[in-house]
């Protein structure tokens, strides 16, 4: 963060008179020089911290998961019991999902819940065409790993996001695909150390009678949220949270809104559980695409965002630039003619948040359009479907592409299994694997151990190894 851009933010917001006068100087340079030692000491501890896996981005790529801990295998699709998906996230201590099955797991209107830290759920070694949760799922625990899943619940059951999750910490999002909450599709917020990379965030469906239609919450403090595909929602693409600290969003993709794009960044959350407190929003919004789509109302086409706040002083700060917004070259030019109203405060320069490998916004969609969601071994027919409606800018469903439940999609695909590799010792790595990398295959113990001595264990190893795609590559 540099310190003359930060105070030159305060002569641009509409309140900077009554916030000097109310503000005696030495107040604010000693708080101004706090924060800045607060980011830089976070950033020099995370660039020691091994990622969670090679391609991990960001403030929420130092999650362990469960590195070091048991593997417990998925071996069927029920709903519970032994060998069961939720029989693997309700296990205490760290430990490692891998899946011997693919198809979908119908929760039956229950939700999964993660309430035991240091998880990592590997979908990326479901044999066939992966994994679905017709369920929703919860993230109530700390250094929670998900890469390479389906999350589509039933919204017809209740009222559910397809995933959410509050008050924890070091959490990272990988190649999810989430869609059909009757809430928002996927709200994570009031975390700390958050990554959401390469999801897809599609199709919101009614809340009962209502409208509703949500993309999701987003806002976490030292969040970051990049190569993201936000298709086919009324609103809330995303909803920054009230009192949400420092987020960093770039290289997303934002198709077909309805009425709204991003709005939301309060500085302050009223009831915040939180402890310290978190009394204000700061928001890069950078490098990312913006396409109107068949529902997007004409009146905010042009949208990148509308700041919210309740009141004087509840005004969050934003930097906008690099934007591109489809149709709409003299916004592409100057981002600030998309931001709506004026109550928010506007950074002359990004706050200086831990970079990844950035790409301008037009090679971001390409990019995103390619790889984003579960995109391992291959995408099923929704996330499929979408990203040809975003390439051609047209949708096939509903009202202009938004819905109102699955059925107006056709439901939940089938997804096709295969014989699982040969796992003599159950732990995880096929025996052709173990014997190609030195490793015993009948010996379950070397799972947890790390040959070549660089951090991740063979079990790591394994799973890592099997996501060789672009996306992958490109951000190692």
């Amino acid at each position: 963060m540099r310190a003359t851009n930060y105070l030159q933010s305060a002569d641009v917001m509409s309140e900077s008179a009554s916030i000097s006068a109310r503000t005696p100087m030495p107040t604010l340079c000693y708080s101004f020089f706090a924060v800045v030692l607060a980011i830089a000491s976070t950033e020099s501890a995370f660039s020691r911290e091994l990622p969670a896996f090679p391609g991990a981005e960001g403030y929420g790529a130092a999650a362990r998961g469960g590195r070091g801990g048991r593997v417990i295998a998925v071996t069927n699709l029920h709903e519970s019991g032994p060998g069961s998906l939720r029989a693997a996230i309700e296990a205490k201590g760290p430990r490692i999902v891998v899946f011997r099955v693919a198809g979908t797991i119908d929760s039956k209107g229950k939700r999964f819940s993660i309430k035991n830290d240091n998880i990592t759920i590997a979908g990326q070694t479901a044999p066939g065409d992966g994994i679905c949760l017709k369920g929703d799922l919860a993230l109530n625990a700390n250094d929670v790993v998900i890469r390479y899943i389906r999350v589509r619940p039933d919204p017809v059951s209740r009222e559910v996001d397809a995933i959410f999750g509050r008050y924890k910490k070091n959490i990272i999002l990988d190649h999810v695909s989430t869609s059909w909450s009757s809430d928002e599709v996927l709200s994570v917020y009031h975390n700390e150390y958050v990554t959401i990379q390469w999801c897809l965030i599609s199709e919101a469906c009614a809340k009962g009678d209502s409208g509703h239609r949500f993309g999701g919450i987003w806002g976490n403090n030292f969040g970051t949220y990049h190569h993201n595909l936000i298709a086919h929602n009324d609103s809330r693409n995303p909803r920054w949270a009230s009192g949400c600290g420092y987020n960093d969003y770039r290289n997303n993709v934002i198709y077909n809104w309805g009425y709204e794009s991003c709005y939301g960044g309060e500085a302050r959350q009223k009831g915040d559980r939180r402890n310290p407190l978190i009394e204000h929003s700061t928001i890069n919004m950078l490098a990312n695409y913006y396409k109107p789509g068949p529902a997007t109302r004409s009146e905010v086409k042009d949208h990148v965002a509308k700041p919210s706040s309740r009141c004087e002083g509840d005004s969050g700060s934003w930097h906008v630039a690099r934007n591109h917004v489809h149709g709409f070259p003299k916004v592409t030019t100057d981002n600030w003619l998309g931001v709506k109203g004026n109550r928010f405060k506007r950074l002359t320069e990004p706050w200086d948040a831990m970079p990844i490998k950035q790409q301008s916004a037009e090679e971001a969609y390409e990019a995103v359009l390619v790889h984003a969601g579960c995109s391992f071994p291959n995408r099923d027919s929704i996330d499929a479907r979408i990203v040809e409606e975003v390439r051609t800018g047209t949708a096939t469903f509903g009202a202009s592409g938004i819905i109102t439940t699955p059925n107006d999609v056709g439901g939940w695909p089938k997804l096709k299994s295969a014989e699982p590799p040969a796992d003599t010792d159950e732990d995880g790595m096929p025996d052709d694997w173990e014997k190609a990398h030195d490793l015993n295959p009948d010996d379950a113990s070397d799972a947890t151990e790390d040959r070549d001595d660089d951090g991740y264990t063979n079990i790591e190893e394994y799973v890592n190894g099997l996501v060789t795609d672009a996306a992958s590559a490109f951000s190692q």
